[in-house]
């Protein structure tokens, strides 16, 4: 198997709170920041792999207090790259975020990876992390649970590096001589990476930290899930 084609996609916008995406940085605190939802398309000479899927119609409780914008959707994305969802054979959830795994349901070819701990803490979640998971997003999903890192297929790994969430991954493609690593919502900024600053919801600083030190001394290009200075990369080998 041969990776031939990497792109990051766009599935709009997540309005947010500068400091929901860095921990005590009160200087953020009150500023918003439109979060840009960035799916990762990887084509490979056998299969079609796409890491995260973006947001869908929230609940009516919900969406009157997350807003998001789109002007493009997940399948326009796609169909720029001559696919549709039924040409996704694989889905890697980072975590299951309703920004992040919103679309699952559009792949019903696919078979779904995500972690072990990241599913069954999405059944249930502290008090303080609920409003997060949105379990219409995933219900009916039969997810092939991974136990820590794992390879997915040659040259696609995913990693532990949980702290946003109790079972977040990030996944690191080798592809020919470049390395991309897709950090998730373990560094929404890379400003998280460069400084070390921790994202601003938690379940566990602690290893939220450890998290972007593993990042941190992985070679490669990193891709931050929500920064608004990395709209594009597109690779073709």
């Amino acid at each position: 198997m041969a990776i031939k084609e990497i792109h990051l996609l766009h599935d709009g916008y997540l309005e947010l709170d500068m400091g929901m995406l860095v921990y005590m940085k009160t200087a953020y605190y009150g500023i918003k920041y439109m979060g840009a939802l960035k799916p990762l398309l990887i084509v490979t000479d056998s299969e079609n792999v796409l890491v995260d899927t973006g947001i869908a119609p929230l609940p009516e409780g919900l969406s009157r207090f997350v807003r998001y914008h789109k002007d493009r959707s997940i399948k326009e994305e796609l169909a720029d790259h001559g696919l549709t969802p039924d040409d996704i054979d694989i889905v890697i959830n980072t975590h299951l975020h309703m920004d992040h795994c919103g679309n699952n349901r559009l792949f019903r070819r696919a078979r779904f990876f995500a972690q072990k701990k990241e599913v069954e803490y999405s059944n249930r979640p502290d008090r303080w992390m609920r409003g997060g998971y949105v379990n219409s997003f995933i219900e009916g999903t039969d997810f092939e649970e991974v136990d820590g890192d794992h390879t997915i297929l040659p040259g696609i790994s995913v990693i532990e590096t949980p702290g946003h969430t109790p079972g977040h991954q990030s996944v690191v493609v080798d592809a020919g001589e470049r390395r991309i690593v897709y950090m998730g919502d373990a560094c929404p900024l890379m400003e998280n990476l460069e400084k070390r600053d921790v994202t601003g919801i938690l379940y566990d600083p602690k290893s939220e930290l450890n998290s972007i030190d593993r990042l941190r001394s992985i070679e490669g290009f990193h891709i931050a899930s929500h920064d608004l200075q990395q709209m594009k990369f597109d690779l073709v080998l």
